[in-house]
């Protein structure tokens, strides 16, 4: 007598079997992509270093309104040769997440910016460093620029960002349209990376890092002016790493199920 050809008296064959683990692992790799090791917005300063660690007259942090943007937003405020800054180090959670401390190849940073005005020469902009403190690649915005728009500086140096608007009315909360930038900064290999502000690639070539050990976001305002207008703002810190091995290991484990059942029913059929 030729046994039930369901297996463990469930009506489910091994093909049908072998299509729901296929779909369980696309399931957990989509996810691990997707969910953040770090994500963050105004008002919580929860993670942040602050510096100055105490406001001062000519420079300091808070949070608040970007003009009509939504949300509260972190604020830096610099005047008189003064600068401001906040850092996140992301280092424990992605070394709990992937085992590694530093942003891995397809990770991803993005992160809100909206400028106020800028004095001459002032610079405001974001700065991707490792755990000591060497900046691996920044992009920021100077005042009263000839180029109005964001530079980037990496291992090739400094060059204005292309292909995209950048602008600084494209970019500020002190326009009519209240703007902001929302950058996106991709690991590749290679000491490679990809740029995108607002979803637009950048156009400029040949991006590289000198090394791929970034564990820290510095959000920083160098001299910007003496006015409320000068305010700087950003906001929505988002880390997401490629999945950690282990996810990797359990799709690997799921995807050699099917195997093992239709060994186990041909066993069952005409023995092993």
């Amino acid at each position: 007598m030729i046994p039930n050809r369901s297996w463990c008296g469930c009506g489910i064959g091994a093909r049908s079997a072998a299509w729901g683990f296929a779909v369980i692992a696309a399931i957990v790799v989509s996810r691990a992509e997707a969910t953040p090791v770090v994500s963050v917005s105004g008002p919580s300063t929860a993670g942040w270093t602050l510096n100055p660690s105490s406001n001062t007259a000519n420079n300091g942090t808070f949070t608040g309104s970007a003009g009509t943007l939504s949300g509260t937003w972190w604020g830096l405020y610099s005047r008189s040769g003064q600068l401001a800054e906040q850092k996140y180090s992301f280092a424990s959670a992605m070394q709990t997440a992937v085992g590694s401390s530093v942003l891995p190849v397809g990770g991803t940073i993005q992160i809100d910016v909206s400028l106020g005005y800028l004095d001459n020469g002032a610079v405001c902009g974001i700065s991707l460093q490792n755990a000591s403190g060497v900046s691996r690649f920044e992009t920021f915005y100077r005042g009263n620029h000839p180029t109005n728009a964001f530079k980037l500086i990496d291992a090739g140096g400094e060059e204005n960002i292309t292909g995209v608007d950048t602008s600084f009315a494209a970019s500020s909360w002190k326009e009519s349209t209240s703007q902001f930038q929302r950058i996106l900064f991709t690991q590749l290999a290679g000491n490679a990376y990809t740029l995108s502000f607002d979803g637009s690639n950048v156009s400029n070539t040949g991006l590289t890092i000198d090394a791929s050990d970034i564990s820290v976001v510095r959000f920083f305002d160098y001299n910007s002016g003496v006015f409320s207008d000068n305010d700087q703002f950003a906001n929505n810190l988002i880390v997401v790493p490629e999945p950690g091995g282990l996810v990797l290991a359990s799709v690997a484990v799921m995807a050699a199920i099917p195997a093992v059942l239709r060994r186990w029913r041909r066993g069952v059929l005409g023995g092993w």
